[in-house]
């Protein structure tokens, strides 16, 4: 273990930039507030190497993001001691070489109503459409919280009422691989179709691990008739026009560790956001801040995350991190 330690320590090991001082006051801070506790020196001393890593990062770009070269700013959050792998363990998103067709791509008239044409803008939390941000913890279940988020946000749309279903039967339950290794939405949705039914998460509690499959017919459950997808899309605007008429949608994004783990707030625009869809995320609305066109992202990783659990994504920047290639959401 403490030869492990060691070797980390060095790789991760960088020149410091910033007063050792300042660093450990910032590093107690951390600590106090994300309730860390080391009783190995040497794992501190390696936590703490990241930690500075992150702290300067997060300075250098929030120096560039007051000085207008950058729409978004960095913090110091609860990932700001974790490595690569650890990170890994935040996203979790499969996407599978072919796609099988939507059970049924029915328009909804009750959404199509409440949409009234396309506005500018939207937030769906204003319009009582979204419920509470969870916390997916590292389990690679992010495809789970988006395929729930989904469902959840349009049953309240229609019937007015907030409720919370169960994100680890889906874990459980999927199969095709899925669980805490990843998984894919739709495949999500029909099995919520086929199954006729997800439990409430009072009654199938999140364990953020792979479990056997525990669903209870008898106990309250929640059915979908279908769910309804676009794959291989680039076109932004036939997705905000699904946000508008449909409700909250499930995407696929890139996850570019280096930027996106550390957004505090602002408008997240990374050019150089191109690589594979490895997360599942909510859109529950777009608009325009400061001349930057965005969506607005739910994720899963608790609202201590970006602002209160929330990012607002690039939007008409060339489909940046892939976020309108693959849209789904659930039919009642």
């Amino acid at each position: 273990m403490h030869t492990l330690a060691v070797l980390l320590l060095c790789a991760y090991s960088s020149q410091a930039l910033l007063p050792e001082n300042l660093v450990e006051e910032e590093w107690n801070k951390f600590k106090a507030m994300h309730a860390r506790a080391f009783f190995d020196p040497l794992e501190e001393t390696f936590r703490k190497s990241l930690f500075t890593k992150n702290l300067e990062i997060v300075e250098e770009h929030n120096e560039r993001f007051r000085n207008g070269s950058e729409t978004y700013e960095m913090g110091v959050n609860k990932f700001s001691d974790f490595t690569d792998e650890e990170l890994a363990n935040l996203t979790g998103l499969q996407v599978p070489p072919e796609f099988e067709q939507p059970l049924n791509e029915t328009e909804d008239p009750l959404l199509l109503s409440l949409g009234r044409g396309i506005p500018a803008s939207l937030d769906w939390r204003q319009r009582g459409g979204v419920t509470p941000v969870k916390n997916q913890g590292q389990c690679g279940s992010c495809w789970a919280f988006a395929t729930i988020g989904a469902i959840e946000s349009h049953y309240k749309i229609r019937h007015k009422r907030a409720i919370s279903l169960s994100e680890q039967q889906l874990v459980d339950c999927v199969g095709r691989g899925g669980g805490c290794g990843g998984g894919w939405m739709p495949t999500a949705y029909s099995y919520i179709a086929r199954n006729k039914g997800v439990n409430y998460n009072r009654d199938y509690r999140y364990q953020g691990r792979n479990g056997r499959c525990r669903y209870r017919s008898s106990k309250p459950h929640i059915a979908i008739r279908s769910y309804a997808a676009i794959n291989n899309n680039n076109n932004e605007e036939r997705v905000r026009r699904l946000v508008a008429t449909k409700g909250p949608v499930s995407v696929a994004i890139h996850v570019d560790s280096r930027t996106f783990n550390r957004y505090k707030s602002g408008v997240y625009n990374n050019p150089s956001c191109r690589g594979g869809l490895n997360h599942a995320v909510l859109i529950v609305g777009y608009g325009r801040e400061r001349g930057v066109d965005y969506w607005l992202v739910k994720n899963s990783w608790g609202a201590g995350w970006g602002q209160k659990g929330y990012v607002k994504m690039a939007r008409n920047r060339r489909n940046q991190c892939g976020i309108a290639t693959h849209a789904s959401y659930p039919v009642f």
